[in-house]
């Protein structure tokens, strides 16, 4: 698993160096995500679930949840679970090693 930052194409030099310095952190945080994520099996986890479980901040579960995304590690588990404000939240699984996009 690489480390990655998601960096907008229209980022200023502070988001850009900030991202660059958050890169060497990146791999281990995308293992726990995905471990995490993997863990609860068919359940899955929403992102807040996510922020709860490990204690990381939503601003970065998402970046993170969205480059394992793209990478082909979790997928969107077609179903949505109440958070505590009773709003709908998307669930994500882990893909199998053997299914992986």
């Amino acid at each position: 698993m690489d480390n990655k930052v998601i960096i907008a194409r229209n980022a200023q030099p502070t988001s850009i160096a900030a991202a660059m310095k958050a890169l060497p952190r990146t791999g281990s945080l995308r293992r726990k995500v995905y471990e995490y994520i993997l863990k609860q099996g068919l359940r899955g986890a929403t992102d807040q679930e996510i922020e709860k479980a490990l204690g990381i901040e939503g601003n970065t579960v998402r970046p993170t949840r969205i480059s394992l995304i793209k990478d082909g590690y979790i997928i969107w588990a077609g179903t949505f679970r109440k958070n505590h404000h009773n709003n709908d939240c998307l669930v994500y699984r882990a893909v199998e090693e053997g299914m992986m996009l």
